[in-house]
């Protein structure tokens, strides 16, 4: 086998268990284990764990402290151990507590790198001296704007831009300089390609036949940038600007050749033989004890489970009394996201009496969106789903002049913030650029510390009154949009799973979500999972103008669903940080119908107001009563320079509730559970389970996934602190100026991303 068929054998088995790495304004949540979902599950997250270098579990002290709290129930560690230790005796919870040898049947992962060896037995601080060379070298070859200067390598490959900064830098640029050198002028000389380079170093140092293996460690050693590379590779356009000539190979050749250099300079430095180190065991301490972890997670998992089923088991009854079949005067069709659970409580209370449904947050609308005025189109369907067209926003008739005006203060405002940004960092011009931006933006900044809110708005009111953003509308039957037959189906797939087929209210609000904050490089995390983290706004309008479509009832007539002519189907935006709703596409409603809208918003409007009550009891500096202080506190924590977590996204959910809602609308989920509703008194064959369980349950786990796995290791898993994290190359963040990217496998500081 040549060279290259063997390195690209070798990389096709690192790719799919990278992370997956999009660039900031891209972000999805990430479930670690996607690529691995075959497998079972503790299974994996050993060799997760080993790989990041985190743990996969919580302590062991911790699940101690849970069993003591009761959090942990003692018949459910009794029924798991007897699962998994059979003819144990009936002590066997005790023989489990006091020895620690019980259970503990999961052999460590052993490392093949040299790293972990030289870092245990001699404190070298192996990865700072690997990010010192090459994250400013990796972070100057994807950069989209960050640097004023251009990169003169930009056309070319990764390899030729190492090999050009390699020559250039001094023999005393770095400690390892030297080796690195040699290391490089030695493959000159032989005249070896990329393939080659790569197969050559990986024979070295790798034992035979786990060389795929060792080239997957190899990446991992910086698995943010690894997943970066392989990410803009495969999907260029995600790319802000411009994605580079970065491809896997590559950077599968730097990492080779700079970490052989460092083992190579570190191995003369301190008198040892690579054979000799190599010998010695070195054992991922992350992946000690994973027998025993397992079974404690498991008894967690039953404890937590016994506990809600029984909290549940009273609106789980079968002689729960069927759904009413008189129509509501108002309905909401609800993204199906855990913060919804408290609104949906609200808008149900009987000051607001407003049904509510809950079904996956995209609305079927499988689609790209390109915004009026946008660079590119945004993905609004799960990370799961690959859109199957693109849709436009355009402007109405008339609205042109609007549109341009917009336009051109949009590129002169952007080209004023790029040119400040610019010459603000440079020796000269940066001192009386800084000084000047410094005077004119003082008064503002202060007003916008002490009333972020109020600032927001008076910020926006003179922008809407100076450049009026135009009225516009989707294009849905514009050349490769949707056509009525598939617009049917969308309505239609929605609408018989979560069982509204019946009783349609005069008002029916299509209802998406997405977030405000200032202040936090992960925001996307705060959107809408079901539609890639972007906000559900265009769904809910393109759904809504199907729905009220004449041609498109008339089909779903003819298919047994009749909607009245008298429903109207309304696009709304939840603002789930601001706690605020908004009507879209208001200009399109019919004039008769303002009145209905009008007082659904009124309605809405107190919802938010009593879910923002509900909300502060958990923030910290929140106000405990007064709907009205609450309101405005959450108003100012989306515009917040100082909030980091103006909400705390889905750090509380645990579970996913497929089912009618009248078996739930009793009880305080305390925003712990995805709902999606299902009625399976309409479902006799059980396509439409299959439906709702199959469109909604892989975005729970991948959200649940993610909270789930940057909890137990945020450092490891999620993306550590956010204090220290600054932006780097218009992609990602780093910790200080030279670290690894936050990979974001989970959220930054374990609560909300």
């Amino acid at each position: 086998m040549n060279s290259t068929s063997l390195v690209d054998g070798w990389l096709n088995e690192c790719r799919p268990k990278l992370p997956i790495q999009n660039p900031l304004w891209a972000f999805i949540h990430n479930n670690i284990l996607l690529n691995l979902e075959d497998r079972p599950f503790r299974e994996v997250v050993r060799e997760a764990a080993a790989l990041y270098r985190a743990r996969p579990y919580e302590t062991e002290a911790f699940y101690r402290s849970e069993l003591g709290r009761g959090r942990i129930r003692r018949d459910c560690l009794e029924a798991v151990l007897a699962e998994a230790l059979p003819g144990g005796g009936p002590d066997r919870v005790e023989r489990f507590l006091a020895d620690p040898a019980v259970a503990n049947t999961v052999a460590p992962v052993a490392l093949l790198r040299l790293a972990p060896r030289l870092d245990a037995g001699y404190h070298v601080s192996y990865d700072r001296m690997l990010q010192d060379f090459v994250v400013p070298l990796i972070a100057s070859f994807l950069d989209q704007g960050m640097a004023a200067w251009t990169n003169p390598f930009s056309e070319g490959a990764l390899w030729g831009f190492f090999l050009a900064s390699v020559h250039a830098a001094p023999g005393w640029g770095f400690d390892w300089a030297g080796s690195l050198k040699a290391r490089l002028g030695a493959h000159e000389r032989a005249g070896r390609s990329v393939d080659e380079i790569i197969e050559a170093e990986t024979r070295e140092a790798a034992p035979e036949g786990r060389e795929a293996a060792y080239c997957l460690e190899t990446l991992f050693a910086l698995k943010g940038w690894s997943g970066m590379v392989t990410r803009l590779e495969a999907e260029p356009a995600l790319a802000p600007v411009e994605a580079p000539r970065a491809s896997l190979k590559d950077w599968l050749a730097v990492m080779l050749v700079s970490s052989h250099a460092l083992d190579a300079w570190l191995l003369e430095r301190h008198g040892l033989r690579r054979e000799e180190l190599i010998a010695r065991p070195a054992l991922a301490p992350e992946t000690a004890s994973l027998g025993r972890l397992h079974l404690w997670q498991e008894a967690y998992e039953r404890s937590f489970a016994g506990d809600f089923l029984s909290y549940l088991e009273e609106g789980l009854r079968p002689d729960t009394k069927a759904p009413v079949s008189t129509a509501p005067r108002f309905q909401a069709l609800m993204c199906m996201d855990d913060r919804e659970e408290s609104m949906r409580r609200a808008l149900e209370s009987k000051e607001c009496g407003i049904e509510t449904w809950g079904y996956v947050g995209f609305f079927n609308v499988d689609m790209r969106f390109e915004a009026v005025g946008a660079s590119r189109a945004t993905r609004q369907c799960p990370p799961v789903v690959e859109p199957s067209r693109t849709i436009q926003e355009v402007p109405l008739d008339g609205e042109a002049e609007r549109l341009a005006r917009a336009s051109r203060a949009g590129r002169a405002g952007g080209k004023a913030q790029l040119l400040s940004f610019y010459h603000s960092r440079t020796l000269i011009r940066g001192f009386f650029v800084s000084l000047a931006l410094g005077v004119l933006s003082f008064l503002p900044l202060v007003l916008k510390v002490l009333m972020p809110s109020r600032m927001n708005r008076l910020r926006r009111a003179v922008q809407r009154r100076a450049f009026p953003h135009p009225r516009t509308g989707i294009a849905l039957d514009a050349q490769g949009g949707y056509s009525l037959d598939e617009q049917a189906n969308i309505v239609e797939g929605a609408l018989r799973t979560i069982g509204l087929t019946r009783a349609f209210a005069p008002v029916v609000a299509v209802v998406a979500h997405g977030s405000t904050n200032t202040n936090n490089p992960f925001r996307q995390a705060y959107g809408c999972g079901a539609c890639s983290g972007n906000p559900g706004e265009p769904n809910a309008r393109a759904f809504a103008l199907m729905a009220n479509r004449p041609e498109v009832r008339e089909r779903l007539a003819a298919r047994g669903l009749q909607i009245p002519a008298t429903t109207l189907f309304v696009p709304c935006y939840h603002d789930t940080s601001l706690d605020a709703v908004e009507v879209l596409d208001r200009d399109r409603l019919p004039a008769e119908r303002l009145a209905d809208v009008a007082e659904l918003e009124a309605r809405m409007g107190r919802a938010c107001r009593m879910n923002a009550v509900e909300r502060c009891q958990r923030f910290g500096q929140g106000p405990r009563a007064g709907a009205e202080a609450a309101a405005q506190h959450v108003l100012d924590r989306g515009h917040d320079l100082s909030q980091p977590r103006p909400e705390y996204g889905h750090n509380r959910v645990a579970a996913c509730i497929v089912g009618r809602r009248e078996l739930t609308a009793q009880r305080f989920l305390d925003l712990r559970s995805f709902l999606v509703s299902y009625d399976p008194t309409q479902d006799q064959g059980g396509a439409q389970m299959r439906s709702a369980i199959l469109g909604t349950v892989p975005v729970a786990v991948n959200i649940a996934m993610d909270y789930y796995f940057s909890r137990v290791d945020n450092e490891g898993f999620g993306a550590g602190s956010k204090l220290p994290l600054n932006v780097v190359s218009l992609l990602g963040v780093l910790t200080g100026s030279k670290s690894d990217l936050a990979h974001r496998s989970g959220p930054a500081d374990g609560r909300a991303a």
